[in-house]
């Protein structure tokens, strides 16, 4: 029996009254300004929970692992006072690499020899394709002319952090399935062990072409047999299923909400590590006082980032938008891939090709902030807890004074909430262990980490204290801008599907 219970229950039997309990200390002192660093949890601690989550393994969109992850996310949470959780359901067409196994849902053979790949293109068509091997160069577009019926050898994107070539390579999927390929295969320079398992894209588009990634010394060989015969295969099994997201809230003194967000499937140490900043900050502040609480807070585990054709924080994004002008809102924070290490392509010691190296720094970070106040109170917090190579800036993207809001991006995340105009902080970073699971621990500097979640908790309560319309800032002129018909964010998300035939 709790030692406060029994104190109760013997003054009870002695007295005949009802006690007052005795208060903690806590209950009397000053609500803090920052966060107490000896009561939040230590680098120590955001490993272990990190190596919990990364220990999944594959989190793909809807997988049983990925059901677990959130099953643990909710025990964690649930055994924290004051919280209550609840979930938001979404419906997706599920793909997943037989077994769970990336690099073992993938096989190629060319001039009837086996070929070692680095793993399955994600959403790639679960099939086996034959054809002649033909090599196409970055200049040239995948067409029907040049690629029907073939197998085609293809580049990666030339790009200085590898989560920018999505673009290029959902195009080239695209392209080989209208085009009627046998089957793509998308040729690092890098060495295969890099590599393996590197997940991306992550549109959640189903493409209609069986595609494989190989490192440097196999697109090596692969060059020297154009012509021959080659075969691609992907085993993965596709079918509906039920996907959620997971809100826990601590309730504060009103009930105007902030909202922390990150996604919960992920495939590294890296994506997603913000579940792990999430359940420190979630513990810290349900230890506060309710009386240092000003607003509910919000925990939004979200699901659908590796599927973003049904991205659960658009969805969530989509419930604010319209709760914002009920007043319940305040503003969102979207923590994703901290702590991470810098990776740069160097010239490689043997062979042919490049290979991925630590600098010894960490990676450069941003902090997408919506307006003047949250910029004021996000560059304290990094300032106070000396975080190195970030930046505090207004979006990723270019400014268009005709818009509202200018900014659309926050690099991730964040975007969604600040598309649909509510104020929003966002911190990300991109490096190349995002995609790819071969750096595993290493990729993360989890000293670093804990700064930058104390100065997303620092900036949560320096906010405490500022009244919602001074957050609000000239949000509220652009929701009425945009309710006038100004021009917007657009809201699309990537199809499920990839289309049968070309655009336009």
């Amino acid at each position: 029996m709790p030692k406060r219970l029994l104190a109760v229950l013997c003054a009870l039997m002695v007295t005949g009254t009802t006690p007052v309990p005795r208060a903690d200390a806590q209950d009397f002192a000053p609500c803090p300004q920052v966060v107490d660093e000896r009561r939040f949890a230590g680098a120590g601690a955001l490993r272990a929970m990190n190596a919990t989550v990364a220990g999944f393994g594959l989190r793909s969109t809807g997988s049983p692992a990925h059901r677990r992850v959130v099953d643990w996310l909710e025990q964690r949470v649930r055994r924290m006072p004051g919280f209550t959780t609840k979930s938001e359901e979404l419906r997706i067409q599920r793909w997943q690499p037989r077994g769970g196994d990336i690099v073992g849902a993938g096989s190629l053979s060319a001039g009837g020899r086996p070929v070692a790949v680095a793993g399955a293109i994600p959403y790639s068509l679960s099939t086996k394709g034959k054809g002649p091997l033909t090599y196409l160069p970055r200049t040239s577009p995948i067409t029907v002319e040049n690629a029907r019926g073939k197998v085609v050898l293809r580049d990666f994107p030339t790009v200085d952090r590898g989560y920018t070539a999505e673009p290029e390579l959902n195009r080239d999927l695209i392209d080989a399935g209208v085009a009627g390929a046998a089957g793509l295969i998308i040729a690092f320079d890098f060495p295969r062990a890099q590599v393996k398992g590197y997940w991306d894209p992550h549109t959640g588009t189903h493409y209609r072409v069986p595609g494989v990634f190989v490192g440097v010394d196999e697109a090596e060989r692969l060059k020297g047999l154009l012509g021959s015969q080659a075969s691609v295969s992907v085993r993965a099994k596709t079918d509906g299923a039920s996907t959620r997201t997971l809100i826990a809230t601590l309730p504060g003194q009103s009930a105007e909400r902030v909202v922390i967000g990150t996604n919960t499937d992920g495939t590294t140490w890296v994506q997603e590590n913000g579940t792990v900043a999430m359940l420190a900050l979630a513990d810290y502040f349900s230890r506060l006082p309710i009386r240092c609480r000003t607003r509910t807070i919000e925990f939004v585990f979200a699901t659908g980032h590796l599927h973003r054709s049904v991205e659960g924080t658009e969805h969530r994004a989509r419930i604010l938008d319209e709760e914002y002008d009920q007043g319940t809102v305040a503003y969102a924070m979207v923590l994703e891939h901290l702590g991470t290490r810098e990776i740069q392509a160097s010239p490689r010691a043997n062979g042919a090709g490049r290979e991925l190296r630590f600098t010894g720094a960490a990676e450069e970070s941003a902090w997408f902030v919506g307006n003047q106040v949250l910029d004021d109170a996000v560059s304290q917090a990094v300032a106070r807890r000396s975080v190195q190579r970030t930046s505090v800036i207004p979006g990723a993207d270019p400014a268009d004074p005709a818009r509202v809001p200018q900014h659309c991006s926050f690099g991730g995340l964040g975007t969604h909430y600040q598309s649909h105009l509510i104020p929003t902080v966002a911190a990300i970073s991109g490096p190349w262990s995002l995609w790819a699971p071969s750096f595993r621990a290493s990729a993360v500097d989890h000293a670093r980490m804990r700064e930058q979640v104390l100065a997303a908790g620092d900036t949560v309560l320096a906010l405490n204290g500022v009244s919602r319309d001074r957050i609000a800032g000239d949000y509220p002129a652009q929701r009425k801008a945009r309710a006038g018909g100004a021009h917007t964010c657009a809201h699309e998300l990537p199809p499920e599907y990839a289309p049968l035939r070309p655009f336009g």
